[in-house]
């Protein structure tokens, strides 16, 4: 099984969320605070990430189980 370049991606994505992590701090303590509405973009961040967290942590738990191909009434 090939599943490298999803990893790959997933990881790729990963680091260009923590470069505007990064960007984000780098803002909130040189360029301006943090408003309401940052925390509640912060909050729902949080939320996905660690909704994300919980189903990557599942992927452990799936076991390999392909579904049987369906047979075609109309063959001999």
């Amino acid at each position: 099984m090939n599943t490298i370049q999803h990893y790959a991606a997933l990881l790729d994505h990963v680091n260009s969320m923590k470069t505007r992590l990064a960007a984000l701090g780098y803002d909130f303590k040189e360029i301006a605070p943090r408003t309401d509405l940052d925390v509640q973009l912060i909050d729902a961040l949080v939320a996905t990430a660690t909704a994300m967290l919980a189903e990557a942590e599942t992927l452990k738990a799936i076991a390999y189980d392909p579904t049987p191909p369906v047979e075609d009434p109309d063959a001999p």
